[in-house]
Parts: C-alpha cells; structure tokens; sequence
C-alpha cells in the first residue's frame, strides 16, 4: 500500500473519524484543554463586557490564535504518536487501509471534535444577543467570521498536529514539533513590517496573521480559503508519505 489517493475507501474513513470522536469524547484530556479553552475566551469576552460595556467578541481575535498554537497540538499531538506508542498502528496498517484512508480518518475525527469546540463559543454572542438593547448593535457578519478565523486556523494547525503525530512515538515531542510549527507561521504574520518589497508580501501571505484578520473582519477572500486549503492539504500530504515510509 501506498500514499495514492484514488484507493481512498469512504466507509473506511468514516469509520476511523468516528472511532477519533469517540476516543476524544472518552478522553480527560481533551476535557482539560476544552476546560482551559473556554475558561480563558470567556474572561476575554467578559473583560471588555464589564470594563468598556463593548457588546462584541473581537476581544478574542487577538489572543485567540496565539493561544490555539499550543491547544491545538495539544489535542492532535496522540493522534497517531499513541497508536505507534502503543503497537496499534501495526495493527491498523496490516489492514486493507491505504494510508490517505488512516490520514483522513484520524484528521476528520479531530476536526469534527474541533469545530464543535469552536461552535461552542457561538454561546458568548447568543447571550450578548439578549443583553444589548436593540439587538441590532451587535454585528453578525464580524462574529460569525472570527468564529470562522478560529476554525480555519485551528483545522490548519490540525493538520500540523497530525504531521507532527506521525513523525514521533513520544506525544509531547509531536506536542512540541507542531506547536513549534503552528508558532513559525504564527510569528510570520507578525514579522511583515520588518520587510519591504516581494519579501514583505510573501512573507505576509505566509504567516496566518493576515488570512484570519481579514476573515475576522466579515470579509472571505478566496485567496485566504486557498490558504488554509493548501497548508492542510500539504499538511496531510507530508503524513501520508510518513506512513509509507513507516510500511518498508
């Protein structure tokens, strides 16, 4: 078996993605990091809530993404680290499974747990909905894209996370690699104004700075969808490869 993509099996898929669900909705662990998740976005609604009575989420924006550098690895960090640790994924390999099947399925079970996080903070601008006075002060179209941003970026360092999972046994080294990964790309969008000319702009389209505010702001860009579609998928690709290499 190879890294092909033609031979992917659907119902294969489904069913690792929801044997991955099921493993995170079992697991404390990933209780502790939605526990940590939704403690630290709830003071960041809260603090400008109570102290400037902003009626908004976009206090979140700016911490939100730093903070999923190191949460998201967290959660995607045993993905495949815990079945090579384990013995399992000789198990899962000798399978008739091609290794995009095991990708898919192990990614998809993440991102399905994952947005169901993020949709959770859908809760802040629902109880804001109730407390502004006219409801109409509340702008829709800016939340519904940092929420948005949150789970391009999150799916995106998924995907780091998965990567990072099949090149170690030792789940915090794969913790550490991705977050060290997610953080590059994280400080690249930061690092833009140091530079002038073509650098600057590639430097800019780089970092994930720039594709999540512009989709916090309520706008789509084709160019920041292509983004996220290409990291992940090139993510996904470099996992797949590791799998191959690890059948000979």
């Amino acid at each position: 078996m190879n890294g092909k993509t033609p031979g992917v099996q659907l119902h294969a898929i489904r069913a690792l993605a929801a044997r991955g669900f099921k493993t995170y909705v079992e697991s404390p662990s990933a209780y502790v990091v939605l526990f940590v998740f939704y403690l630290l976005t709830g003071y960041l609604f809260t603090l400008p809530l109570f102290l400037t009575g902003q009626a908004s989420i976009v206090g979140m924006k700016d911490f939100v993404p730093l903070l999923l550098t190191f949460l998201v690895p967290a959660l995607a960090m045993g993905l495949l680290a815990e079945e090579m640790r384990s013995g399992t994924f000789e198990t899962l390999a000798t399978l008739p499974l091609e290794d995009w099947d095991i990708a898919l399925g192990k990614y998809l079970g993440f991102a399905a747990f994952y947005l169901l996080a993020v949709a959770g903070l859908m809760f802040y601008p629902i109880v804001l909905s109730f407390m502004v006075q006219p409801p109409s002060h509340l702008d829709w179209g800016q939340t519904i894209g940092i929420l948005c941003s949150f789970s391009c970026l999150g799916l995106m360092y998924g995907a780091i996370g998965l990567y990072a999972s099949s090149l170690h046994k030792n789940q915090i080294v794969a913790l550490v690699t991705a977050f060290l990964i997610a953080f590059v790309l994280f400080l690249f969008g930061k690092l833009d104004n140091f530079f002038s000319g073509p650098l600057a702009t590639i430097v800019e389209f780089v970092g994930s700075d720039s594709h999540i505010m512009a989709m916090s702001k309520g706008v789509f860009d084709s160019r920041d969808l292509i983004y996220f579609a290409s990291v992940i998928f090139g993510f996904l690709y470099l996992t797949v490869q590791r799998l191959s290499s690890r059948r000979f």
